[in-house]
C-alpha cells in the first residue's frame, strides 16, 4: 500500500479491522509526528531567516525586535503552526468533510437534516451553540480556579515559564495566536485526526480517552497537562454530540480567549482562597447545567452512519 495514501486517506472501520497493530499505530500517530516535524522545520527556517535579516539590519529594527522579543517569538510560532496544519490539510479535510449534518434534536442529529429544514431549526441551533460557548468559558474558568486554589499553579515552575512567555506577547498577537491559530491547529490534530481515527479503530470511549491524554501530554508541563487532558475529554464529547468540527474549535477558542483576557489583565487569580473556591463552585455548577442541556437536546453518541465510506 502506498504510504502517503495510507496516512492521508479516510479508512472505514471494516477496512481498519483487517490492519495489524503497526499499521494502525502509524495511521493514528504519524499525523502528530508530521505536524511536529513540519512545524519545527519551518520554525528553524524562520529563525534562520530572521538572523540573516538582523545581520544587515539597522539599529532601529534591532531595537524594535529586541523590545518585542516575545511577540516576535509568538509570531514565528504562529507561522509554523499554519505550516504544520497545511501539511495535514488533505487528511483533515477528508476526516471532517462529512461533519455538520445538524446538531438539533427535535430536529435530531441522528438523521441528516434536509436542507429545507435548516432555517426552521436555526433558533434551536443558536441555543445549542450558546450553551456550548457558556460551557467552554465556565469549564475553563472553573479548572483554572481549581488549580489556583489548590496551589498547583504557584508550585509549578515549568508552568510559570510557559505562562510568562505566553503573556509576554502583545495582546492582539496573543488573541490571534492563542485564540484562533492554536485552537484550530490543536483541534485539527487531536480531534479532527487522532480522535476520529481512534474512534473508528477502537470506539468512542477509548478514542476520547487517548486523544485527551495525548492532548495533555502535548502541553509539556503538569498544570497544562492535567488541564488539557480534562478539557480534552469535554471537547471530544462536545465534538461527538454536535457532529461538527466547528464545535470543538469554537469551544477551544472561547476557552482560551476567556482565560487569556482575564489573566492578561491580572484579574483571574487575584481573589483570595475563599472567594476562589466560591467562584470555582459557581463556574462548575454552571458548566454542569450546560452539560445537562447539551446531553438532552443536542446530538447523539451513536456512531455516524454517513462516515461509512472512504473519502
Amino acid at each position: 500500500m502506498n504510504f502517503l495514501k495510507m496516512i492521508y486517506s479516510k479508512w472505514i472501520r471494516q477496512e481498519l479491522s483487517g490492519w495489524n497493530s503497526f499499521r494502525k499505530t502509524a495511521y493514528l500517530i504519524l499525523p502528530l509526528l508530521i505536524y511536529f516535524l513540519v512545524h519545527d522545520a519551518v520554525e528553524i527556517l524562520l529563525w534562520a531567516a530572521l538572523d540573516r535579516i538582523l545581520a544587515v539590519a539597522g539599529a532601529g529594527l534591532k531595537d524594535f525586535l529586541a523590545g518585542n522579543a516575545d511577540t516576535v517569538k509568538g509570531s514565528i510560532n504562529g507561522l509554523a503552526i499554519l505550516a504544520g496544519v497545511a501539511a495535514l490539510w488533505p487528511a483533515l479535510w477528508r476526516e471532517v468533510a462529512g461533519d455538520g449534518r445538524g446538531a438539533v434534536k427535535g430536529g435530531s442529529c441522528e438523521k441528516e437534516i434536509p436542507q429545507g429544514r435548516k432555517t426552521a431549526n436555526m433558533p434551536a441551533l443558536v441555543n445549542h451553540y450558546v450553551a456550548l460557548a457558556v460551557l467552554a468559558v465556565f469549564s475553563a474558568f472553573g479548572l483554572n480556579l481549581l488549580f489556583h486554589v489548590t496551589g498547583l499553579i504557584a508550585k509549578s515552575s515549568s508552568y510559570g515559564a510557559v505562562s510568562q512567555a505566553q503573556y509576554g506577547v502583545a495582546f492582539w498577537a496573543g488573541l490571534l495566536l492563542y485564540g484562533i491559530l492554536s485552537p484550530f491547529a490543536e483541534e485539527a490534530v487531536f480531534r479532527g485526526l487522532i480522535y476520529n481515527r481512534m474512534k473508528r479503530c477502537f470506539g468512542v470511549s477509548l478514542g476520547m480517552a487517548v486523544s485527551a491524554f495525548l492532548f495533555g501530554c502535548y502541553h509539556g508541563n503538569m498544570v497544562q497537562g492535567i488541564y488539557g487532558t480534562l478539557l480534552g475529554l469535554v471537547i471530544a464529547w462536545v465534538y461527538e454530540k454536535y457532529r461538527s468540527f466547528a464545535a470543538p474549535v469554537l469551544f477551544h477558542s472561547l476557552a482560551n480567549i476567556s482565560v487569556y483576557v482575564f489573566t492578561y489583565y491580572g484579574s483571574l487569580f487575584k481573589m483570595g482562597r475563599a472567594a476562589g473556591i466560591g467562584a470555582m463552585a459557581a463556574f462548575f455548577t454552571g458548566a454542569l447545567f450546560c452539560l445537562q442541556y447539551i446531553r438532552k437536546n443536542v446530538g447523539s453518541m451513536e456512531p455516524s452512519k454517513s462516515i461509512a465510506g472512504r473519502q
